[in-house]
């Protein structure tokens, strides 16, 4: 089972990030140790719309998507998903804004940070241009981290490339058990503890991600998986 529960805070204008007011009720009502700061990236492409794709044509191909994530617990990485189209589903525009379709789980590889990355990178960019399409740059910059009685709270603004600037789309924040249960058993029912801890923080209006439903539980990329269903939907990068 997954230790890990994430939550997303919006921010309600571009100059108001909710982060400060976070950290603030954290220190304020803890003593946290505080960790090194912590860093994402996403880089999103979308499939190529097949040329059998059209309005109303049921035999249109849904797409699929390929995400470089780059992840705190895998700083020599870069971790590489590509999640299929679900049963039945569409080829519309926004299929990734639907956080209600059950969507198949990403399969997950890694690849080496540095010149690997920045090779395959460039296959995707050019000589595989014509399957996958640039979406989206969504990072996490200089986050805050912190530990509190054996939980883990990372957190930070989530970005998005605008032009030439970024825009602050909300707040991001991992909460993860990483002590012992009350019996002993490290991680056991380490997801009910991260949400009751989150829930004690009394913190209003967040979403909440749970990686329940997301591979299985010995899978060493669980987590992986969460990171890649949450950056995956749209609408966290709109307005209300």
């Amino acid at each position: 089972m997954s230790n890990t529960i994430i939550y997303f805070l919006r921010a309600t204008s571009v100059e108001t990030s909710p982060l400060p007011g976070l950290i603030n009720r954290i220190t304020t009502h803890y003593n946290p140790t505080i960790l090194p700061t912590w860093s994402l990236q996403q880089l999103l492409f979308r499939s190529t719309p097949s040329p059998a794709a059209g309005d109303g044509n049921p035999k249109a191909i849904p797409p699929r998507y390929l995400q470089l994530v780059t992840l705190p617990d895998y700083p020599n990485d870069t971790l590489v998903a590509i999640t299929p189209p679900a049963p039945n589903s569409t080829t519309n525009d926004d299929d990734e804004d639907d956080e209600t379709t059950k969507k198949p789980s990403a399969t997950v590889i890694s690849i080496p940070a540095g010149p690997s990355t920045d090779e395959f990178t460039e296959l995707l960019l050019t000589k595989f241009g014509p399957l996958w399409q640039r979406r989206r740059v969504v990072a996490v910059i200089e986050g805050s981290a912190m530990e509190v009685w054996g939980f883990r709270v990372r957190a930070g603004e989530l970005r998005t490339d605008v032009g030439a600037a970024q825009v602050v789309r909300g707040v991001i924040v991992e909460v993860s058990h990483v002590g012992q249960s009350a019996d002993g058993e490290e991680g056991r029912d380490g997801e009910g503890m991260a949400r009751a801890f989150w829930d004690g923080l009394g913190v209003e209006g967040a979403r909440e991600f749970r990686g329940r439903e997301v591979g299985k539980r010995d899978d060493v990329f669980g987590n992986v998986r969460l990171w890649c269903q949450v950056l995956l939907l749209n609408d966290l990068y709109q307005r209300n």
